[in-house]
């Protein structure tokens, strides 16, 4: 089971480097993947960035058809950032720390092409590190 962050979401929506090894989750039947809600406005704004706000009801459409669920933020997902952000020795973005933490509370790998999620041990958070742009 996986967790998308928005960052290899975005690499499979653009057609960017590591977007064949998301597709690839999204064909395998045995796999579940998931997102964090707070990566549909993360998503959104890369998109109004780029002049492309207008497609957003249709990629949203077809991404919701592919995502097994979609995951909130609640307060133990908050609990665990904390807890995260104490044992990470470099700065963890708040986002990147909560979606890291819904992966660990829903025992979910995180699949990523984030810098930032490689301070956080692979033994806290099982991770897929998609190629860099």
């Amino acid at each position: 089971m996986f967790l998308l962050d928005s960052s290899a979401w975005l690499a499979h929506l653009l057609g960017e480097t590591g977007a064949e090894e998301v597709s690839a989750l999204f064909d395998n039947p045995r796999h579940a993947v998931y997102i964090s809600a707070l990566s549909i406005p993360e998503v959104y704004s890369r998109l109004k960035s780029l002049g492309q706000e207008a497609h957003w009801p249709e990629v949203w459409q077809n991404y919701h058809a592919l995502f097994t669920k979609i995951l909130p933020a609640d307060e133990k997902i908050a609990h665990q950032t904390v807890a995260l952000k104490s044992v990470v020795p470099n700065r963890l973005l708040t986002i990147d720390g909560l979606i890291a933490a819904t992966a660990i509370v829903h025992n979910l790998t995180l699949v990523h092409r984030d810098p930032h999620f490689g301070n956080i041990p692979f033994n806290l958070l099982p991770q897929m590190r998609l190629p860099s742009k």
